[in-house]
């Protein structure tokens, strides 16, 4: 995984169609949400109105059957009748009276039964079949609600098997309530179905808990009478019912009409069909997304690779840099931010060019490493204190000597003295800080720190001695007269920094202790001490090896207030101590000096 998301392109292409599509999902969850409740909120307007036109349908038909009773009491033929089997109770004025009930249903097209009941509550006539009429009960808490209204009526809805009735009871007058007429209204599929064509909403009726008359849909619904049951009533909470796997959106209402407030009206809308038009919508809007998600991976790794592309090529600049190729430049091809770091790739690139010209050109003129510690600003212009060794070199007699040689000639051996002198001290890791005429000036210690910086200084003063040997041998064969070194090494602690004026400055070391080099130096010269290397007591005790040191004792030193002990560092051509003891420190400290 690491490995697949390892290319920039690849990550930026990826981070621009994730917050893509992110955006994307937000947009269609926050539109669907939006459709969804505003969905809602229509259907839950609608389902108001519904329950308004049911309302006046059933006002209507409660009219209707409240006409029904006032025409069959104007009836006079039917009040005859009625006193008749008022006054003798035989079966012929019953059936009489029965067959002018069935009259008068006929005639009301909107009744389904007329029902004559007694004030006492005794069934008189009914035109319900004899295996239905038992199905019908009203009891005499109905009757009293009626008797105690003000208008002598009440409306009801009762259950006659699979049928819901609407029914109005009212007092036969003759002229005073003699007897109370029971008119009903089917509440069933048909009424159910034409509600719903008016109203444009699924709509059953429930009583007591089950669904008894309702549109095709909600017969399908079997879980309809618990999902009901929840929340009716309250604005804003719709219930959902799901039949053939969609979803319905609806609510109950009770019936006005109902004295006994056991029947409600529910009415429902499929959601599918109220958000048909915006799914539509969002198919169009998807295949329009899906187009933009294309054309935006598209441009992302066009963007991506315009991005890279100059970045790569800085990245490749720079591992030639690292090389030491100071030739690497990068094309600016732009105005832009890419392009400006591209500008400045060039100038830092040229910088380093002219950086590592100075350094080339201030190691010819001072030692490597000092240049290089110009170069990286490391040295400290002000001066610090340092515990170093100084090492001072100097040719016996060339004064008379460059007085028998031509200018050109002097400079030539001159140059090929130093060459050896400057690679021995190199080599153990000093720094030549000046040239002195014949003589030569190392630093050991500084500007780079070396806690060995002793062992080191006495290991150059005898590799100077081995090389001038050889260089000897070569002058012998050239018909030449040999060189001979003297040295002297001291250590101490003393101010390192650079010295000079404000446009040209030498780095440099100053102290007690770099003047006391230079005086053992000239000790060299005095046979008395048969030396040609001569340390301080402070450089043989910095010493952390052992090397061919004799005791010199003390001596009076030129600007020393007191004697000073001194040691001088044996180096015998014909010693085997050459071969052995310091000759192997000199292996060693040449290979330090590399590394340096």
């Amino acid at each position: 995984m690491n490995r697949l998301f390892s290319s920039f392109r690849l990550r930026l292409v990826t981070v621009i169609l994730l917050l893509l599509l992110a955006t994307q999902g937000a947009t269609f969850f926050l539109v669907a949400s939006a459709a969804e409740n505003n969905a809602r909120a229509q259907i839950e307007d609608e389902i108001e109105g519904a329950t308004r036109i049911f309302e006046q349908l059933a006002g209507e038909r409660v009219q209707e059957l409240e006409l029904a009773v006032r025409l069959l009491n104007s009836d006079y033929a039917f009040s005859s009748t009625f006193a008749k089997l008022r006054e003798h109770d035989d079966p012929v004025a019953r059936a009489t009276l029965r067959s002018a009930l069935q009259n008068y249903s006929l005639r009301i097209v909107t009744a389904s039964f007329l029902r004559l009941i007694s004030l006492d509550g005794e069934l008189m006539a009914d035109t319900l079949p004899p295996h239905m009429a038992g199905d019908l009960v009203l009891d005499e808490k109905l009757l009293q609600a009626a008797d105690d209204s003000p208008d002598l009526k009440v409306t009801t809805v009762e259950r006659i098997r699979d049928t819901l009735h609407l029914i109005v009871i009212q007092p036969l007058l003759m002229p005073e309530p003699s007897a109370w007429i029971a008119v009903g209204f089917p509440l069933d599929d048909a009424r159910a179905a034409e509600l719903g064509e008016l109203s444009d909403f699924e709509v059953g009726f429930i009583h007591k808990g089950q669904v008894v008359g309702s549109t095709e849909a909600l017969k399908r619904a079997d879980s309809i009478s618990y999902g009901l049951s929840r929340n009716a009533g309250k604005r804003g909470d719709l219930l959902t019912v799901v039949i053939g796997g969609k979803r319905y959106l609806g609510k109950k209402a009770q019936l006005s009409a109902d004295y006994g407030k056991n029947t409600e009206v529910v009415m429902l809308r499929s959601l599918e069909r109220e958000l048909a038009p915006f799914q539509r919508l969002q198919r169009t809007l998807l295949v329009l997304n899906v187009l933009a998600l294309g054309v935006s991976g598209l441009g992302a790794i066009l963007l991506g690779s315009s991005v890279t592309r100059p970045v790569m090529e800085l990245a490749m600049g720079v591992e030639r840099i690292e090389q030491g190729d100071f030739r690497a430049r990068v094309a600016v091809k732009s105005r832009d931010e890419l392009g400006r770091l591209a500008s400045a790739f060039n100038k830092m690139v040229l910088g380093l060019q002219e950086r590592d010209k100075v350094r080339d050109l201030l190691g010819k003129v001072v030692s490597p490493q000092i240049a290089h510690e110009l170069v990286g600003s490391r040295v400290e212009v002000e001066g610090e204190l340092r515990e170093a060794t100084i090492l001072f070199t100097d040719l016996r007699g060339f004064t008379a000597f460059s007085e028998t040689q031509s200018p050109q000639a002097l400079l030539q051996q001159l140059n090929a003295y130093f060459t050896e002198v400057t690679g021995a001290v190199e080599a153990a890791g000093g720094v030549v800080d000046k040239y002195i005429g014949d003589a030569l000036m190392a630093i050991f210690g500084a500007p780079a720190t070396l806690r060995d910086h002793a062992d080191r200084a006495v290991a150059a003063a005898l590799a100077i001695l081995q090389a001038e040997e050889k260089l000897n041998r070569k002058r012998a064969a050239q018909g030449l007269l040999p060189l001979r070194t003297g040295i002297g090494i001291s250590s101490g602690v003393m101010v390192a920094g650079n010295i000079g004026s404000s446009s040209r400055y030498n780095y440099t070391v100053i102290g007690n202790d770099v003047n006391l080099a230079s005086r053992l130096e000239s000790l060299t010269k005095e046979t008395r001490f048969k030396a040609r290397i001569i340390c301080s007591d402070a450089t043989r005790e910095a010493l952390q090896h052992s090397w061919p040191l004799r005791d010199l004792g003390e001596s009076e030193i030129r600007g020393k207030e007191f004697r000073t002990r001194i040691w001088a560092v044996d180096y015998d051509s014909a010693s085997p101590m050459k071969n052995t003891q310091h000759e192997a420190g000199l292996h060693a400290y040449s290979k330090k000096g590399q590394a340096v």
